[in-house]
């Protein structure tokens, strides 16, 4: 990415970040509300059996707490983002997410189990729930198996109990977004999260189909067509549910 595109994202950023600042914590809510009753009236995710669900900060974003109990208590399946450093893949801000020597920082999809598990999870430094570390092991991976693929030297089997026979699989992902516009496009917070996890798990057609991409959004973060700028590795997503009460898609939402 050139460094004049870097600038243009990074400004950007800064201004999402800056209009969100003058939401009070009443209106965040509110707009919360709105935008998962959207998520979860969607068909894609009615029919869903398998899904993931980023579990948000306290304030600057839309939340996904009512997304994360309704998917539990009807059945579904829940995996949620697992961030840890590897020493198989790096991925650099706003960059290409390639396989590369080096230490990194990768993100997996690991099952959450029930409502009671989500409620009693610890938050991290930025208020986010997170997994326990000591509990990762035991986890189902979204991509299959148990536990992290990532972990170690290998890009397969180091730190991993994948089997290789159980390819894992979801059929709708709530992903989150610094901002968004009405092609679609996404911009996260720069770390490439999202992207690189996306192109790993689209790997292999032949036995994981590509999952409903919905992003989930306040109304202060959507631009106007052509707000952001994409490159050839950034994923774009099928919906946008925003707090405003509209939801974007590319035969034009509603």
């Amino acid at each position: 990415m050139s460094t004049e595109a870097r600038a243009g994202k990074k400004a950007l950023r800064k201004d999402i970040k800056h209009r969100l600042s003058a939401l009070s914590d009443g209106e965040v809510a509110q707009q919360s509300s709105i935008a998962q009753t959207l998520i979860t009236s969607l068909p894609q995710y009615r029919d869903a059996k398998r899904i993931s669900v980023y579990l948000s900060m306290p304030t600057g974003e839309a939340r996904t707490d009512a997304i994360v109990r309704d998917a539990l208590d009807g059945g579904k399946e829940v995996f949620v983002p697992y961030v840890y450093t590897t020493t198989a893949l790096a991925v650099d801000a706003d960059a290409a997410p390639k396989l590369r020597k080096g230490k990194g920082k990768v993100m997996e999809m690991l099952r959450l189990t029930s409502v009671r598990e989500y409620e009693a999870l610890e938050r991290d430094s930025w208020g986010i729930p997170h997994l326990p570390a000591d509990s990762v092991g035991g986890r189902e991976n979204a991509i299959g198996g148990l536990g992290t693929s990532l972990a170690g030297a290998g890009l397969d089997k180091a730190g991993s109990t994948l089997s290789g026979e159980d390819g894992g699989g979801l059929d709708l992902i709530v992903v989150p977004g610094v901002a968004f516009d009405a092609e679609m496009n996404r911009m996260g917070h720069g770390a490439g999260f999202y992207d690189a996890f996306l192109t790993r798990f689209g790997a292999d057609a032949s036995t994981r189909k590509k999952p409903f991409l919905v992003g989930l959004c306040l109304a202060e973060q959507v631009l106007p067509p052509g707000g952001i700028r994409m490159q050839e590795w950034d994923w774009r997503v099928d919906a946008v549910a925003v707090g405003d009460g509209r939801l974007l898609a590319l035969d034009g939402g509603t």
